[in-house]
């Protein structure tokens, strides 16, 4: 039997319990799921049968108190709109009572219902004669009364059930609970004992076959060629003694010479090796990967057209006075740190950065891996640039403000010239999409008509009307206010509802959504 068998043995041993071990965790996980479901369906029902009591005790007492009033008075009963509330509030509670309930109990909860809606009849057949009719008021108030009694005792006995159904699955699940922390304990006593021994002769046999070859290394390296390792098996290890004693009837000079041998060439080829990984980070640094690798194979990249992708275009407000306010290595470190901020969010949302030009970022969506997510990836993206601009103070004590300008499209791309070559894109989609930021307010993200089209699904979107750009072009703009509020309910992250629009738009999971949105998704007020 070889070691490597030896090996995956021993550890499918070790699996085979872990298994075993999860298979019954898994098991009891779902009975105290089922028997917790039981226990709060139970005290759900609990409580409306101690609601609906309370109604009903409450209405009887309003009816015997209405019945001692003088009836001939021929005006209409006080306070009918409130016990026609509480009547029809009763009747909700049971149609909620039948909604919880199932088994056995249903069909005493159907009779309940049934006896309830003859009382609720003969309690407004009341209300319509009193004051008009007192023998036919008379007559449906004595008919009530045992109605009301039955019902009583109908919901005493459902209580009386209710509360032995929750005992019983609070001892089922007790039982549970107790049976899975004794096999629990069990397992583990017994995976220990298990892994103790299989490690135990494991290692008792690899360290004998390991000192004798230890003995058979040292021999060699002290030159006793005529020493020779006995073989036991014809295991890996057991070749391993084999090899020794043929590089043993090899001369030590020959064998000396090639070591060096390999050991000179393990060295360079460990230099060419980083040297080769130093070189592919750089250039992906530069370049998206399957750009990279085109241009490392042929020398050059073939222009590529991407029928629908998503510019952004950032630009920092009234940089020029900014700068002047502060010494050159601080606006080198703000712009640093606002733009390091930007490639990590880039990264996340899947963007590729494309380059800074001053203080202004430009990146894009949709490439060069296709996604038909881009445009909400792209406005997610836009709001947690926002968000970390306003999060920031310059070390003169003041906020910059950032402009944020989308709009997507078709492009083509690629790279152009060969020295301090870098990756482009070109189009009327790149230009609208600077127009869009050059439009766009302080601490605002400015979009097309086009791409609130896309949007508005996902975003609260507020229209600007018409805006002339710089060429004289009147172009209808928008401006995203944040999430749409009934996409944020949910507790995970990204929120419920938004992942599951997500889904559906887009066949895929989220790529990625910004932490401070659900505390207010608003973007930063205009400075």
């Amino acid at each position: 039997m070889s070691l490597r068998l030896r090996l995956v043995l021993a550890f499918a041993a070790m699996l085979a319990l872990f298994a075993v071990n999860q298979a019954v965790q898994l098991r009891s996980d779902s009975q105290r799921t089922q028997t917790m479901t039981t226990l709060d369906r139970a005290l759900k029902r609990q409580i409306l049968m101690a609601e609906i009591r309370r109604r009903t005790t409450d209405l009887q007492r309003q009816m015997a108190l209405l019945s001692q009033i003088d009836s001939e008075s021929n005006q209409p009963p006080p306070g009918r709109e409130i016990v026609t509330a509480d009547i029809n509030a009763v009747s909700t509670d049971i149609a909620s009572l039948l909604d919880l309930t199932d088994g056995d109990e249903r069909p005493a909860v159907v009779e309940l219902q049934r006896t309830y809606a003859q009382l609720a009849e003969d309690w407004s057949r009341f209300y319509d004669y009193f004051g008009s009719e007192a023998g036919w008021a008379t007559a449906f108030q004595v008919k009530a009364e045992p109605l009301a009694a039955a019902l009583i005792k109908q919901i005493h006995g459902l209580q009386a059930d209710q509360s032995r159904h929750v005992q019983e699955a609070q001892a089922r699940f007790d039982a549970i609970s107790r049976t899975t922390r004794r096999f629990d304990l069990a397992m583990f006593a017994v995976s220990m004992l298990a892994s103790l021994v299989i490690v135990f002769f494991l290692a008792r046999y690899v360290t004998s076959r390991l000192a004798e070859l230890n003995r058979g290394v040292t021999a060699i390296a002290t030159m006793d060629l005529e020493h020779r390792i006995r073989v036991h098996s014809h295991d890996e290890l057991g070749q391993v003694g084999a090899a020794f004693n043929t590089m043993a009837e090899n001369l030590a000079g020959s064998r000396r010479e090639l070591k060096q041998a390999n050991q000179e060439l393990l060295a360079r080829n460990g230099e060419i090796e980083r040297q080769r990984e130093r070189a592919e980070s750089l250039l992906l640094n530069i370049l998206p990967a399957d750009i990279a690798a085109e241009l490392a194979e042929r020398g050059e990249v073939a222009p590529r057209y991407f029928e629908d992708v998503t510019i952004v275009f950032t630009d920092f407000v009234g940089f020029t006075a900014q700068a002047e306010r502060l010494a050159a290595e601080d606006v080198i470190g703000v712009l640093h740190h606002y733009f390091k901020q930007f490639d990590d969010i880039a990264a996340r949302y899947e963007l590729e950065k494309l380059k800074t030009v001053g203080d202004s970022y430009f990146c894009v969506a949709g490439l060069p891996r296709r996604t038909p997510s881009h445009p909400v990836d792209a406005t997610l993206a836009a709001l947690e640039m926002l968000h970390a601009v306003s999060s920031v103070t310059t070390p003169a004590g003041d906020s910059w403000s950032v402009r944020i300008g989308l709009h997507a499209g078709p492009v083509v791309a690629g790279v152009v010239g060969t020295r301090k070559f870098a990756f482009d894109v070109w189009g009327d989609t790149v230009n609208l999409a600077s127009r869009m930021e050059t439009a766009a307010g302080p601490n605002r993200i400015n979009v097309s008509a086009a791409m609130n089209q896309r949007l508005k699904d996902f975003f609260a979107m507020e229209a600007r009307g018409r805006i002339l750009t710089k060429e004289g072009k009147d172009l209808e703009m928008f401006e995203v206010v944040g999430v749409l509020p009934a996409l944020l309910a949910g507790d995970g992250r990204p929120p419920d509802a938004f992942a599951r629009r997500y889904r559906t738009y887009f066949d895929k999971p989220v790529t990625a959504f910004p932490a401070f949105l659900g505390h207010g998704t608003t973007p930063p007020a205009a400075t």
